[in-house]
């Protein structure tokens, strides 16, 4: 089910792992020296079982020092519930869920925008583009309190910005009825749609109502920004909007770790490709983790999270800060990209834009 967005980040770590260990590995003040790393990883098969039983073996067995996440809410709100019956710190790069933010655990550090501002921008960027007044139809994932919580965002954002959602729409859960969900859409003649499914369902969205020729003046999806969906629609792809918690042309000026741009080549060099985001959240959890140990002396993780919510920095993956008491993650900003001519495009934030967005889309 996250096998891409998984294999993404594991891609991303396995560079942060290989060049602090070739740089001597980390350095730990309290030590005196530099460690080095050795990375344990196993493969959860997108099950919440595994990910508990697999967490309690890395933390009461194999007892690592710096605990990453697993990629998908649901199961990084498994990993979290184990870790914090441990008191075990995990860093969170791969859940986005406010009910991650919103539990009260005390052992994690959150580096995801919180999935309720995925869309934050797109209604308040089309207000200088679209008639007002007009439909939105929100498809979301019947289970799930990521595509609930996205979902939520989207029409509180809608209603702000003077937009009339319609009542939500579910994905299916049978393939074939993909057809007959793009005509119930086309029937309701919403001028937006916004999709928050796993990645075959956004792509599957895209597809159907490509194939059924549904005019839509923008469709947003929350997959839109990896490359695969490119890959995988082809033209259908253009015009299609998603939110992305990095871009490799973002231009955040970072102070802890290289720029974008330094990564995009590393990751190129090691994995023959350009990174999506997970794998620069991934990395940016081993930089961060990387400078609590500079600033606290230690790897212990009562002094890594002290350290880490007082911290107010940036990366290349963006800006770093949680909220203090509830450990909310309030300083990065997810980015709205749109596909413009077979290219991904930047269009929000307007400091960070690349490119105008092109409403109605083609």
């Amino acid at each position: 089910m996250y096998a891409l967005q998984g294999l993404q980040a594991l891609q991303g770590l396995t560079l942060w792992v290989e060049e602090m260990n070739g740089a001597g590995g980390l350095f730990v003040p309290q030590l005196g020296g530099h460690v080095p790393l050795q990375l344990r990883t196993y493969d959860d098969h997108s099950r919440r079982a595994d990910v508990e039983h697999l967490v309690a073996q890395l933390i009461t067995q194999e007892r690592v020092d710096l605990l990453i996440g697993p990629y998908s809410s649901g199961l990084t709100l498994a990993a979290a519930t184990v870790a914090e019956d441990h008191r075990k710190l995990l860093w969170n790069h791969g859940g986005s869920s406010d009910a991650i933010m919103q539990r009260g655990f005390r052992w994690l550090i959150n580096l995801p925008t919180p999935a309720s501002r995925y869309f934050e921008g797109l209604f308040r960027m089309l207000t200088a583009h679209a008639s007002p007044g007009e439909h939105v139809a929100v498809v979301q994932r019947a289970r799930g309190r990521f595509a609930a919580e996205v979902a939520a965002g989207v029409i509180q954002q809608a209603q702000i910005h003077g937009f009339h959602p319609r009542p939500l729409v579910w994905y299916p859960e049978v393939p074939d009825q993909f057809p007959q969900l793009a005509k119930d859409l086309a029937a309701v003649q919403p001028a937006i749609i916004v999709g928050v499914g796993r990645y075959s369902d956004d792509v599957a969205l895209a597809r159907a109502l490509g194939e059924s020729r549904v005019d839509v003046k923008a469709l947003a999806l929350v997959a839109a920004a990896l490359h695969a969906f490119r890959e995988d629609l082809g033209q259908a792809a253009e015009g299609c909007i998603g939110p992305s918690q990095w871009e490799p042309s973002a231009r955040a000026q970072p102070d802890v770790g290289p720029p974008s741009a330094v990564f995009v080549e590393r990751f190129r060099g090691r994995f023959g490709r350009d990174p999506d985001y997970p794998s620069a959240q991934a990395y940016a959890a081993g930089l961060m983790f990387q400078r609590c140990v500079a600033l606290a002396g230690t790897c212990a993780d009562a002094a890594l999270l002290d350290v880490a919510r007082g911290l107010d920095c940036r990366t290349f993956y963006g800006r770093f800060q949680l909220e203090r008491e509830t450990g909310t993650q309030v300083g990065h900003e997810a980015l709205l990209v749109q596909w413009q001519r077979a290219e991904k495009r930047i269009i929000w934030p307007v400091e960070m834009a690349e490119a105008a967005v092109v409403y109605p889309k083609p």
